[in-house]
């Protein structure tokens, strides 16, 4: 049974802007703690290199949300040159959601102040699958105000501590070795993370071009100069110890230079903040799961919807896997390596395959600044898998049972495919021969008896054929333009009915898939 989707273009730059800033932006509530514990008072030097990567990067994506108007997340730009290295990406970007959810909410604990961080962590994310089988949309308006919450506190910050840091902050020279002071630089690397979330929305967006250009610089200058005057502001504090606030940096800040009750304040917004970056990454890896089975790149069970429009299985796995990886891992510096390897390798597929497409409309600036960009991301990604055991055994574990998991599917997804279109054509076809003398278009969203048994009575009296449209709700963040899924709903009682009147009928099933904007703040 082939299935027509669709999502309305309805978000604009500003509501973008704020999707992204909800991803991209919460790097900055634990990038300063990494950045300090790794360097000290030489962070200062390293994390400017880092915006200025991060500005590139961000540079790279304006011009993958021009090239890719429907959806330039790694696994939709990449897919037509390659679908294997199109999986690839898709796999780690899964790592990354997973180490996303995991490190987000542990870190949420400790800007909370809870006792025992990691425990309270695996409660919270089981909590936020709970509410997830209900859909994302009901977490969207309150997601929201903490956004806006998260984002006065951090003004309020930049601003009351901007004199200070600019004026005493004290950048110490890097007087180690450039081996060394890289193997820093790629441990930082963090901040690029989340801009992924620009690329995938671009489906959604009024004007593809203009909305990501106008979304992504904006967020870009508030993550530019907010870690830009914070980095400052953290330098120009003597004796600070590197260890005693890796987890916690911006609520010290808060505390050092405004008092105790702000960074309470802090705390309480940047940990929400960072439950709702929890929560996004779940939604992200439970879509991805269910956008690569409906294109017969994973396992059937995986595109079972709830009553919801939630996938199950996905969901399952999405909040199973940040739980797994916190009984082995709970510590943030680990657990950014692990973060670390699977947001660089997407975003080095990205890159990579955009800037060596001959076939796309790239000016050759652009074009070599790409390249150059793909080139430093993969030297990243060889320094982390030959510096970070375990972020490369996370990986490969996580891309060796992704794509174990797409071979077994494969063939079974051919015979399925053809099967169903066999069956579609010889099934509704003969009916739509019939001499009748009308046609009547009937729309449901659940199981509605007594309206069908009245549209054949109608349709009996006028000898009409009826197009029965199951309009469906699907609570993803992407999905097909069409698809396949015979396996989201029993529709049978819908052909017992029109067999029991003897009246031709043609069914449609019409999937609509969230608006993201108003599901959750990403």
């Amino acid at each position: 049974m082939q299935i027509l989707t669709s999502r309305p273009r309805v978000i604009g730059w500003l509501r973008s802007a704020a999707i992204l800033d909800g991803d991209w932006g919460t790097s900055i509530a634990y990038v300063l703690g990494i950045a300090f514990a790794l360097a000290g008072y030489q962070s200062g030097w390293l994390l400017m290199m880092m915006l200025g990567f991060t500005t590139l990067i961000a540079l790279n994506y304006i011009s993958i949300c021009r090239l890719y108007p429907n959806g330039g997340g790694v696994y939709s730009s990449v897919s037509h040159r390659s679908r294997t290295i199109a999986s690839v990406g898709a796999f780690l970007l899964a790592a990354d959601y997973t180490v996303t959810a995991a490190l987000s909410v542990l870190d949420a604990c400790h800007y909370l102040g809870l006792p025992v961080p990691e425990l309270f962590a695996i409660l919270f994310i089981i909590g936020i699958g709970v509410l997830n089988w209900f859909g994302p949309g009901h977490s969207g308006s309150v997601a929201t105000s903490i956004s806006l919450i998260a984002f006065f506190c951090l003004i309020t910050l930049v601003a009351i501590s901007a004199h200070t840091g600019l004026t005493q902050a004290t950048f110490e020279p890097l007087h180690e070795s450039p081996l060394h002071n890289w193997t820093i630089f790629v441990g930082i690397i963090l901040s690029i993370s989340g801009i992924e979330a620009i690329s995938n929305m671009t489906g959604v967006m009024k004007n593809p071009t203009k909305d990501s250009r106008k979304a992504i610089l904006v967020v870009l200058s508030k993550i530019v100069l907010a870690t830009a005057i914070l980095t400052a502001a953290m330098l120009a504090i003597n004796g600070l110890d590197r260890n005693a606030h890796t987890e916690d940096m911006l609520r010290f800040l808060g505390e050092h230079y405004i008092g105790s009750w702000f960074g309470h304040i802090i705390g309480l917004a940047f940990g929400l903040l960072l439950l709702s970056a929890g929560n996004t990454a779940i939604n992200a890896l439970t879509s991805l799961q269910y956008m690569m089975a409906t294109d017969y790149e994973l396992p059937k069970p995986l595109k079972r919807l709830n009553k919801h429009g939630v996938p199950v299985m996905p969901l399952l796995i999405g909040i199973g896997l940040p739980i797994i990886t916190l009984l082995f891992i709970n510590d943030l510096l680990t657990l950014a390596s692990l973060y670390a390897i699977g947001v660089v390798g997407a975003i080095f597929i990205n890159v990579g395959s955009t800037s060596t497409d001959k076939t796309l409309d790239i000016k050759p600036l652009t074009r070599g600044y790409m390249f150059f960009s793909a080139i430093v991301l993969f030297f990243v990604e060889i320094t982390i898998a030959y510096q970070k055991p375990k972020a490369l055994i996370f990986a490969l574990v996580v891309l060796g049972l992704g794509m174990i998991a797409r071979k077994l599917t494969k063939k079974e997804a051919r015979e399925q495919v053809f099967q169903a279109v066999k069956e579609f054509g010889s099934e509704i076809m003969p009916r739509s021969e019939l001499d009748v003398e009308a046609r009547v278009l009937v729309a449901v969203e659940r199981k509605s008896e007594r309206l069908l048994r009245y549209v054949c009575q109608e349709a009996k009296l006028r000898n009409a054929f009826v197009f029965v449209l199951h309009v469906k709700l699907v609570a993803v963040v992407d999905i097909p333009s069409s698809q396949f899924l015979e396996q989201n709903g029993d529709f049978s009682w819908t052909e017992s009915i029109f067999d029991e009147y003897n009246v031709p009928f043609k069914l449609q099933i019409h999937c609509f898939g969230y608006d993201s904007s108003r599901s959750s703040s990403s």
